[in-house]
Protein backbone atom coordinates (compact mmCIF):
# COMPACT_ATOMS: atom_id res chain seq x y z
CA UNK A 1 0.00 0.00 0.00
CA UNK A 2 1.03 3.57 -0.94
CA UNK A 3 0.00 7.00 -0.50
CA UNK A 4 0.79 9.40 -3.50
CA UNK A 5 -0.29 12.94 -1.70
CA UNK A 6 0.27 11.49 1.78
CA UNK A 7 -0.19 15.35 2.72
CA UNK A 8 -4.01 15.24 1.89
CA UNK A 9 -4.78 12.48 4.56
CA UNK A 10 -4.57 16.00 7.08
CA UNK A 11 -8.14 16.16 5.41
CA UNK A 12 -9.44 13.03 7.37
CA UNK A 13 -9.34 16.42 10.21
CA UNK A 14 -12.45 17.32 9.05
CA UNK A 15 -14.91 14.70 10.15
CA UNK A 16 -14.70 16.49 13.07
CA UNK A 17 -17.14 18.64 11.21
CA UNK A 18 -20.00 15.95 11.47
CA UNK A 19 -19.43 14.85 14.44
CA UNK A 20 -19.71 18.37 16.00
CA UNK A 21 -23.06 18.60 13.71
CA UNK A 22 -24.39 15.17 15.43
CA UNK A 23 -23.24 16.56 19.05
CA UNK A 24 -25.36 20.35 18.25
CA UNK A 25 -28.39 18.58 17.35
CA UNK A 26 -28.47 15.91 19.99
CA UNK A 27 -28.08 18.32 22.92
CA UNK A 28 -31.20 18.31 25.30
CA UNK A 29 -34.05 21.39 24.82
CA UNK A 30 -35.39 23.46 27.59
CA UNK A 31 -39.07 22.07 28.75
CA UNK A 32 -41.33 25.00 28.74
CA UNK A 33 -44.60 24.22 30.47
CA UNK A 34 -47.94 25.35 29.34
CA UNK A 35 -51.17 25.19 30.02
CA UNK A 36 -52.19 21.71 28.25
CA UNK A 37 -49.23 19.90 29.25
CA UNK A 38 -50.57 17.50 31.45
CA UNK A 39 -52.76 15.95 29.17
CA UNK A 40 -50.05 15.26 26.50
CA UNK A 41 -48.89 11.20 26.60
CA UNK A 42 -45.13 10.72 28.45
CA UNK A 43 -44.72 8.75 25.98
CA UNK A 44 -44.77 11.12 22.65
CA UNK A 45 -42.37 13.45 24.50
CA UNK A 46 -39.76 11.50 24.91
CA UNK A 47 -37.00 10.76 21.47
CA UNK A 48 -37.87 7.37 19.74
CA UNK A 49 -34.82 4.28 19.75
CA UNK A 50 -35.53 4.46 15.97
CA UNK A 51 -34.55 7.60 16.01
CA UNK A 52 -31.55 7.65 17.80
CA UNK A 53 -30.54 4.91 15.86
CA UNK A 54 -30.94 7.52 12.67
CA UNK A 55 -29.30 10.14 13.39
CA UNK A 56 -26.00 8.01 15.03
CA UNK A 57 -26.27 6.21 11.52
CA UNK A 58 -26.34 9.29 9.41
CA UNK A 59 -23.43 10.58 11.67
CA UNK A 60 -21.65 7.23 10.53
CA UNK A 61 -22.39 7.95 7.04
CA UNK A 62 -21.40 11.34 6.66
CA UNK A 63 -17.90 10.34 8.68
CA UNK A 64 -17.44 7.68 5.95
CA UNK A 65 -18.49 9.85 2.82
CA UNK A 66 -16.05 12.33 3.91
CA UNK A 67 -13.17 10.19 4.47
CA UNK A 68 -14.03 8.70 1.00
CA UNK A 69 -13.12 11.73 -0.41
CA UNK A 70 -9.84 13.08 1.34
CA UNK A 71 -8.94 9.57 0.77
CA UNK A 72 -9.84 9.81 -3.31
CA UNK A 73 -7.46 13.07 -3.04
CA UNK A 74 -4.45 11.79 -1.19
CA UNK A 75 -4.62 8.55 -3.91
CA UNK A 76 -4.68 5.20 -2.29
CA UNK A 77 -2.10 2.33 -4.40
CA UNK A 78 -2.31 -1.03 -4.27
CA UNK A 79 0.52 -3.05 -5.53
CA UNK A 80 -2.07 -6.26 -5.40
CA UNK A 81 -4.43 -3.71 -7.91
CA UNK A 82 -1.39 -3.41 -10.14
CA UNK A 83 -1.65 -5.02 -13.86
CA UNK A 84 0.67 -7.96 -14.04
CA UNK A 85 2.87 -7.46 -16.56
CA UNK A 86 5.87 -9.83 -17.20
CA UNK A 87 9.00 -8.45 -16.58
CA UNK A 88 10.39 -6.20 -19.72
CA UNK A 89 13.75 -6.97 -20.90
CA UNK A 90 15.38 -4.90 -23.56
CA UNK A 91 18.74 -5.26 -25.53
CA UNK A 92 19.98 -2.27 -27.25
CA UNK A 93 22.43 -2.53 -29.82
CA UNK A 94 24.99 0.13 -31.42
CA UNK A 95 24.52 -0.08 -35.31
CA UNK A 96 28.23 -1.53 -35.34
CA UNK A 97 28.56 -4.86 -37.69
CA UNK A 98 31.91 -5.85 -35.65
CA UNK A 99 28.82 -5.34 -32.04
CA UNK A 100 26.70 -7.57 -34.26
CA UNK A 101 28.90 -10.27 -35.11
CA UNK A 102 30.07 -10.36 -31.38
CA UNK A 103 26.82 -10.73 -29.97
CA UNK A 104 24.69 -12.61 -32.42
CA UNK A 105 24.17 -15.20 -30.49
CA UNK A 106 23.11 -13.63 -27.20
CA UNK A 107 20.79 -11.45 -29.86
CA UNK A 108 19.13 -14.13 -31.51
CA UNK A 109 18.56 -16.09 -27.85
CA UNK A 110 16.84 -12.79 -26.87
CA UNK A 111 14.41 -13.10 -29.83
CA UNK A 112 13.91 -16.58 -29.41
CA UNK A 113 12.67 -15.66 -25.60
CA UNK A 114 10.34 -12.57 -27.03
CA UNK A 115 12.36 -9.89 -25.76
CA UNK A 116 12.76 -6.80 -27.57
CA UNK A 117 15.77 -6.38 -29.19
CA UNK A 118 16.40 -2.52 -30.91
CA UNK A 119 19.24 -0.99 -33.14
CA UNK A 120 20.24 2.42 -31.78
CA UNK A 121 19.52 4.66 -35.16
CA UNK A 122 16.77 6.46 -36.10
CA UNK A 123 13.81 5.27 -35.15
CA UNK A 124 15.08 2.95 -32.98
CA UNK A 125 14.33 -0.09 -35.89
CA UNK A 126 13.82 -3.41 -34.31
CA UNK A 127 16.71 -6.14 -34.70
CA UNK A 128 16.34 -8.93 -37.44
CA UNK A 129 19.01 -11.87 -37.31
CA UNK A 130 21.03 -11.45 -40.85
CA UNK A 131 20.68 -8.17 -41.52
CA UNK A 132 23.26 -5.56 -41.32
CA UNK A 133 23.36 -2.62 -39.15
CA UNK A 134 21.11 0.37 -40.25
CA UNK A 135 22.56 3.54 -41.17
CA UNK A 136 21.46 6.72 -39.19
CA UNK A 137 23.15 6.81 -35.95
CA UNK A 138 24.42 10.12 -34.14
CA UNK A 139 25.60 10.15 -30.89
CA UNK A 140 24.26 13.61 -30.39
CA UNK A 141 20.85 12.08 -31.44
CA UNK A 142 20.94 9.41 -28.93
CA UNK A 143 18.84 10.65 -25.94
CA UNK A 144 15.82 10.98 -28.50
CA UNK A 145 16.63 7.29 -29.78
CA UNK A 146 16.25 6.64 -26.24
CA UNK A 147 12.51 8.61 -25.63
CA UNK A 148 11.24 5.65 -27.87
CA UNK A 149 11.59 2.59 -25.43
CA UNK A 150 8.53 1.05 -23.92
CA UNK A 151 7.34 2.69 -20.27
CA UNK A 152 7.81 -0.42 -18.35
CA UNK A 153 11.12 -1.99 -18.51
CA UNK A 154 12.68 -4.01 -15.99
CA UNK A 155 16.01 -4.78 -17.30
CA UNK A 156 18.46 -3.35 -20.23
CA UNK A 157 21.22 -4.91 -22.22
CA UNK A 158 23.76 -2.37 -23.90
CA UNK A 159 25.75 -3.78 -26.85
CA UNK A 160 28.71 -1.47 -27.91
CA UNK A 161 32.27 -1.26 -29.21
CA UNK A 162 33.02 1.14 -26.30
CA UNK A 163 34.34 3.97 -27.75
CA UNK A 164 33.70 7.84 -26.79
CA UNK A 165 32.32 8.42 -29.76
CA UNK A 166 29.42 6.23 -29.13
CA UNK A 167 28.10 8.59 -26.46
CA UNK A 168 28.70 12.64 -26.36
CA UNK A 169 26.74 12.96 -23.22
CA UNK A 170 25.07 11.94 -20.22
CA UNK A 171 22.44 9.32 -21.06
CA UNK A 172 18.66 9.05 -18.34
CA UNK A 173 17.52 5.36 -18.69
CA UNK A 174 14.82 3.79 -16.87
CA UNK A 175 17.87 1.07 -15.55
CA UNK A 176 20.89 1.10 -15.50
CA UNK A 177 22.11 -0.88 -18.31
CA UNK A 178 23.99 -4.11 -18.16
CA UNK A 179 27.25 -3.18 -20.51
CA UNK A 180 28.90 -5.79 -23.24
CA UNK A 181 31.78 -5.16 -25.15
CA UNK A 182 33.04 -6.45 -28.36
CA UNK A 183 36.22 -8.53 -27.74
CA UNK A 184 39.60 -6.84 -27.18
CA UNK A 185 40.63 -8.60 -30.39
CA UNK A 186 38.29 -6.55 -32.65
CA UNK A 187 38.61 -2.99 -30.36
CA UNK A 188 41.87 -2.30 -31.78
CA UNK A 189 43.11 1.68 -32.44
CA UNK A 190 42.40 2.41 -35.92
CA UNK A 191 45.90 2.41 -37.95
CA UNK A 192 47.15 5.85 -38.16
CA UNK A 193 47.52 7.62 -41.88
CA UNK A 194 49.41 10.32 -43.12
CA UNK A 195 49.15 13.31 -45.36
CA UNK A 196 52.07 13.39 -47.78
CA UNK A 197 52.35 17.60 -48.76
CA UNK A 198 54.64 18.21 -52.06
CA UNK A 199 57.14 18.87 -50.07
CA UNK A 200 57.78 15.44 -48.91
CA UNK A 201 57.32 15.37 -45.24
CA UNK A 202 54.27 13.66 -43.69
CA UNK A 203 51.89 15.13 -41.54
CA UNK A 204 50.00 13.23 -39.09
CA UNK A 205 47.86 13.39 -35.86
CA UNK A 206 49.27 13.19 -32.11
CA UNK A 207 47.46 11.60 -29.32
CA UNK A 208 45.72 15.29 -28.50
CA UNK A 209 44.84 15.09 -32.45
CA UNK A 210 46.95 18.13 -33.27
CA UNK A 211 48.47 17.91 -36.84
CA UNK A 212 52.11 18.08 -36.34
CA UNK A 213 54.90 17.22 -38.81
CA UNK A 214 55.72 12.75 -38.54
CA UNK A 215 59.82 12.39 -38.59
CA UNK A 216 60.06 8.50 -40.23
CA UNK A 217 60.44 8.06 -43.76
CA UNK A 218 59.82 4.53 -43.81
CA UNK A 219 55.73 4.93 -43.74
CA UNK A 220 54.30 2.58 -46.06
CA UNK A 221 52.17 3.78 -48.96
CA UNK A 222 48.97 2.31 -47.76
CA UNK A 223 49.12 4.54 -44.75
CA UNK A 224 49.04 7.86 -47.51
CA UNK A 225 45.86 9.27 -47.03
CA UNK A 226 46.18 11.74 -49.68
CA UNK A 227 49.33 13.45 -51.49
CA UNK A 228 49.80 16.23 -53.32
CA UNK A 229 48.62 19.34 -53.97
CA UNK A 230 45.44 20.05 -52.79
CA UNK A 231 42.93 21.11 -55.60
CA UNK A 232 40.57 24.05 -54.69
CA UNK A 233 38.42 26.26 -56.31
CA UNK A 234 37.44 29.88 -55.46
CA UNK A 235 33.90 30.85 -56.27
CA UNK A 236 33.76 34.17 -54.42
CA UNK A 237 32.12 37.46 -55.38
CA UNK A 238 33.30 40.11 -52.61
CA UNK A 239 37.17 40.71 -53.17
CA UNK A 240 37.75 41.02 -49.70
CA UNK A 241 36.73 37.10 -48.64
CA UNK A 242 38.49 36.33 -51.54
CA UNK A 243 42.01 37.97 -50.14
CA UNK A 244 41.14 36.47 -46.34
CA UNK A 245 40.80 33.12 -48.45
CA UNK A 246 43.93 33.06 -49.87
CA UNK A 247 46.09 34.63 -47.07
CA UNK A 248 44.25 31.71 -44.66
CA UNK A 249 45.51 29.29 -47.32
CA UNK A 250 48.87 30.77 -47.35
CA UNK A 251 49.32 30.46 -43.68
CA UNK A 252 48.25 26.64 -43.92
CA UNK A 253 50.92 26.30 -46.38
CA UNK A 254 53.83 28.52 -44.35
CA UNK A 255 52.90 26.52 -41.02
CA UNK A 256 52.21 22.73 -41.61
CA UNK A 257 53.65 22.65 -45.43
CA UNK A 258 50.22 21.71 -46.60
CA UNK A 259 49.97 22.90 -50.68
CA UNK A 260 46.81 24.26 -52.61
CA UNK A 261 46.22 24.60 -56.32
CA UNK A 262 43.63 26.78 -57.57
CA UNK A 263 41.52 24.68 -60.40
CA UNK A 264 38.50 24.59 -62.31
CA UNK A 265 35.55 24.02 -60.36
CA UNK A 266 34.81 20.19 -61.71
CA UNK A 267 38.63 19.16 -60.78
CA UNK A 268 38.50 20.79 -57.57
CA UNK A 269 38.15 19.12 -53.99
CA UNK A 270 37.52 21.89 -51.68
CA UNK A 271 35.19 24.63 -52.57
CA UNK A 272 34.77 27.53 -51.55
CA UNK A 273 31.80 30.02 -51.81
CA UNK A 274 29.31 32.45 -51.47
CA UNK A 275 26.25 30.47 -51.23
CA UNK A 276 26.05 26.61 -51.17
CA UNK A 277 24.45 24.60 -53.96
CA UNK A 278 21.77 22.10 -52.64
CA UNK A 279 23.01 19.47 -55.81
CA UNK A 280 26.50 19.63 -54.49
CA UNK A 281 28.67 16.24 -54.27
CA UNK A 282 29.34 14.29 -52.05
CA UNK A 283 33.00 13.70 -52.88
CA UNK A 284 33.61 17.41 -52.51
CA UNK A 285 34.61 19.57 -49.22
CA UNK A 286 32.43 23.03 -49.21
CA UNK A 287 33.03 26.16 -47.25
CA UNK A 288 30.49 28.61 -47.47
CA UNK A 289 31.74 31.74 -46.14
CA UNK A 290 28.41 33.17 -44.47
CA UNK A 291 25.40 31.48 -43.44
CA UNK A 292 22.30 32.31 -41.36
CA UNK A 293 22.22 28.38 -39.99
CA UNK A 294 24.10 25.61 -39.99
CA UNK A 295 24.32 23.41 -43.44
CA UNK A 296 23.37 20.16 -42.79
CA UNK A 297 25.26 18.08 -45.05
CA UNK A 298 28.55 16.91 -43.20
CA UNK A 299 30.76 18.40 -46.28
CA UNK A 300 28.92 21.92 -45.81
CA UNK A 301 31.07 23.71 -43.77
CA UNK A 302 29.91 27.33 -42.97
CA UNK A 303 32.76 29.78 -41.62
CA UNK A 304 31.06 32.30 -40.31
CA UNK A 305 27.52 33.34 -39.33
CA UNK A 306 26.47 37.09 -39.96
CA UNK A 307 24.70 37.25 -36.64
CA UNK A 308 27.01 35.17 -33.59
CA UNK A 309 29.93 35.24 -35.32
CA UNK A 310 30.47 37.79 -38.33
CA UNK A 311 33.51 37.38 -40.85
CA UNK A 312 35.52 40.39 -39.89
CA UNK A 313 35.73 38.97 -36.44
CA UNK A 314 37.18 35.65 -37.72
CA UNK A 315 39.97 37.58 -39.73
CA UNK A 316 40.69 39.78 -36.41
CA UNK A 317 41.17 37.01 -34.15
CA UNK A 318 43.35 35.12 -36.60
CA UNK A 319 41.08 31.67 -36.60
CA UNK A 320 39.98 31.68 -39.91
CA UNK A 321 43.14 28.95 -40.71
CA UNK A 322 42.23 26.82 -38.12
CA UNK A 323 38.52 26.69 -39.28
CA UNK A 324 39.79 25.34 -42.58
CA UNK A 325 42.36 23.41 -41.05
CA UNK A 326 39.82 21.03 -38.98
CA UNK A 327 37.51 19.19 -41.59
CA UNK A 328 39.75 19.54 -44.19
CA UNK A 329 42.21 17.19 -41.99
CA UNK A 330 38.86 14.99 -41.55
CA UNK A 331 38.01 14.90 -45.38
CA UNK A 332 41.57 14.33 -46.29
CA UNK A 333 41.24 11.10 -44.58
CA UNK A 334 42.94 10.82 -41.09
CA UNK A 335 41.88 11.43 -37.60
CA UNK A 336 42.77 10.61 -34.62
CA UNK A 337 42.10 6.87 -33.43
CA UNK A 338 39.66 5.84 -31.44
CA UNK A 339 39.55 6.01 -27.52
CA UNK A 340 38.26 3.17 -25.40
CA UNK A 341 36.44 2.89 -22.64
CA UNK A 342 36.08 0.05 -20.02
CA UNK A 343 32.98 -1.45 -18.83
CA UNK A 344 32.92 0.81 -15.55
CA UNK A 345 33.76 3.78 -17.18
CA UNK A 346 31.11 3.41 -19.89
CA UNK A 347 28.45 2.51 -17.19
CA UNK A 348 29.49 5.99 -15.80
CA UNK A 349 27.63 7.50 -18.35
CA UNK A 350 24.38 6.19 -17.44
CA UNK A 351 21.88 7.62 -14.46
CA UNK A 352 18.95 6.07 -13.96
CA UNK A 353 15.78 7.82 -13.85
CA UNK A 354 14.01 8.44 -10.07
CA UNK A 355 11.26 6.73 -9.55
CA UNK A 356 8.66 9.86 -8.71
CA UNK A 357 5.62 8.57 -6.84
CA UNK A 358 3.79 12.00 -7.82
CA UNK A 359 3.60 11.05 -11.75
CA UNK A 360 1.93 7.49 -10.43
CA UNK A 361 -2.02 7.41 -10.74
CA UNK A 362 -4.18 5.78 -7.95
CA UNK A 363 -5.54 2.47 -9.12
CA UNK A 364 -7.98 3.00 -6.16
CA UNK A 365 -10.03 6.02 -7.95
CA UNK A 366 -12.81 4.09 -9.35
CA UNK A 367 -13.39 1.59 -6.21
CA UNK A 368 -13.74 5.55 -4.24
CA UNK A 369 -15.69 7.18 -6.54
CA UNK A 370 -18.19 4.28 -6.34
CA UNK A 371 -18.37 4.60 -2.68
CA UNK A 372 -18.55 8.30 -2.63
CA UNK A 373 -21.66 8.10 -4.94
CA UNK A 374 -23.62 5.29 -2.63
CA UNK A 375 -22.51 7.24 0.40
CA UNK A 376 -23.70 10.68 -0.95
CA UNK A 377 -27.20 8.90 -1.95
CA UNK A 378 -27.74 7.10 1.48
CA UNK A 379 -26.51 10.69 3.47
CA UNK A 380 -29.29 12.34 1.44
CA UNK A 381 -31.59 10.10 2.08
CA UNK A 382 -30.97 9.80 5.90
CA UNK A 383 -30.80 13.86 6.36
CA UNK A 384 -34.08 13.92 4.64
CA UNK A 385 -35.64 11.27 6.71
CA UNK A 386 -34.38 13.27 10.06
CA UNK A 387 -34.59 16.75 8.89
CA UNK A 388 -31.03 17.66 8.85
Amino acid sequence: MEWIQPTFLLGLLGICVPLAIHLWNGRKGKVIAWAATNWLNPVESQSSRSLKLDQLLLLLVRIALWSMIVLFVAGLWWNILEKVNSPETVHLVMPNAQVEADFRFELEQALEKGEDVYWLAEGLPAYESGEGPPAGFGAEKLSSYLELLPENIDSIHWYAMGVESEISQSIWLPKVPEIHLASKLSRVSQAAQYIQPESGAYLGLDKDGVLVPIVDNGIPKEKIAFSGAIPVHLELEDATQMSNIQAALLALTEVYGLTFSEVEEEKAQVIFSDNLDENSEDGKLYFQTEAMKTPSANHHIALSDPVSVPWAELVDKGILPELILEPLVGFLGISSPETFMTKVQLSQKFTEIPKSTQSKLANTSEIFLILIVLLFGLERFLAYRNNQ
